[in-house]
């Protein structure tokens, strides 16, 4: 574990260069986060309001510290929030009406002599869990548009606020793929192992879509897939209404701090 993460330290600086320190930072500070946050719900403070407060921090670091352009980050950080507020709202209701949240059938063997009375609601955790998940790809998505979008209009900054935002899912149509399948694949990559005991187990279909385990890492993907979906239309208007001669201010600010550089 030590040597794959003195490589990948070395890999990133070689890549990146100096700007490699920033993203071990910010990437140092997320991992701090994640952790604070599980000491915190450990401790028994409320699970939404902890997880809201540390996705916030979480956005920050993760936009802030790795975007340099100031505009594409401001519109990247309140797209994400609103993603985020969204996932929030749809996960509640869906979550209550699937009841996926908690342990399934399979952990009965490792939590035998183990008392479940851990202080926590398992509902709320799932909520966390969906939130947090779906940080990275949502503020990802939400900056690779935002930089497209902004690319377009300095270059042609005639374009009308219509022209911008039927641009946005030009751009946000060639990143939704990506992303998509992103998205898939790391749910086939976690489902791996349960898959396999279903199939040693001969579970039946109707016995596998009505497991907890694989119920929950189907929500989680579709509630991930439906925020960056959502990131496409909302990025695309913000960018449409923003201030050219402001955008191209800060073009002009970052294109003079690289040259200084």
């Amino acid at each position: 574990m030590l040597y794959l993460l003195v490589a990948f330290v070395i890999l990133l600086l070689l890549v990146t260069g100096n700007r490699g320190f920033s993203l071990l930072l910010g990437l140092g500070i997320n991992v701090v986060a994640i952790i604070a946050l599980l000491i915190l719900i450990a401790d028994g403070f409320n699970v939404l309001i902890t997880t809201a407060i540390i996705s916030v921090i979480i956005l920050v670091v993760a936009i802030y510290m790795n975007v340099e352009n100031s505009t594409t980050a401001n519109i990247s950080f309140k797209t994400s929030l609103i993603i985020t507020a969204v996932i929030l709202l749809i996960t509640i209701p869906i979550l209550y009406w699937s009841s996926t949240q908690g342990m399934g059938v399979e952990d009965q063997e490792e939590l035998e002599g183990f008392s479940l009375a851990a202080g926590v609601s398992f509902p709320q955790l799932a909520i966390a869990t969906i939130v947090v998940n779906s940080l990275g790809v949502i503020s990802e998505t939400s900056v690779a548009i935002t930089s497209g979008l902004n690319e377009i209009v300095i270059n042609k900054p005639t374009l009308t606020s219509k022209e911008v935002f039927s641009d946005g899912f030009s751009v946000g149509n060639k990143i939704l793929s990506t992303q998509t399948n992103t998205l898939l694949f790391n749910f086939f990559a976690t489902t791996f192992p349960l898959f396999f005991l279903m199939s040693t187990l001969n579970y039946k279909f109707g016995d596998i879509i009505n497991d907890k385990l694989f119920g929950a890492e189907v929500l989680t993907t579709v509630i991930c897939t439906i925020g960056v979906i959502l990131t496409v239309p909302i990025t695309a208007y913000q960018v449409s209404k923003i201030d050219r001669k402001k955008l191209l201010a800060s073009s002009e600010e970052e294109s003079q701090d690289k040259k200084d550089k």
